[in-house]
């Protein structure tokens, strides 16, 4: 099981990377703001999510503090996702 776990969060990370790269690339090409959006996106609910979740638990004074700053960047992040994939369905 571990082998998948490690297949999967590889196979992510390179597909991430690669959305990212291809908005990114489109926004400069063709000034393509949707696809900017969606790589902002992306980069939120991957490694910004990933990063503020170990900056909140590292701070926390409890397990039950961190737990419950997880859930608020768990939240937030997904929130934020949602907001750019909407804001880039209406600009495109």
């Amino acid at each position: 099981m571990r082998n998948w776990i490690t297949v999967l969060t590889t196979a992510g990370n390179v597909v991430g990377a690669a959305l990212i790269l291809a908005g990114v690339v489109r926004f400069v090409a063709n000034r393509s703001v949707p696809a900017l959006l969606i790589a902002l996106a992306v980069l939120i609910v991957g490694p910004g999510e990933d990063g503020l979740r170990r900056w909140v638990r590292s701070r926390a004074v409890s397990e039950e503090a961190a737990a419950e700053a997880e859930t608020v960047v768990d939240r937030a992040t997904s929130l934020a996702f949602l907001v750019l994939l909407l804001a880039a369905l209406v600009l495109a």
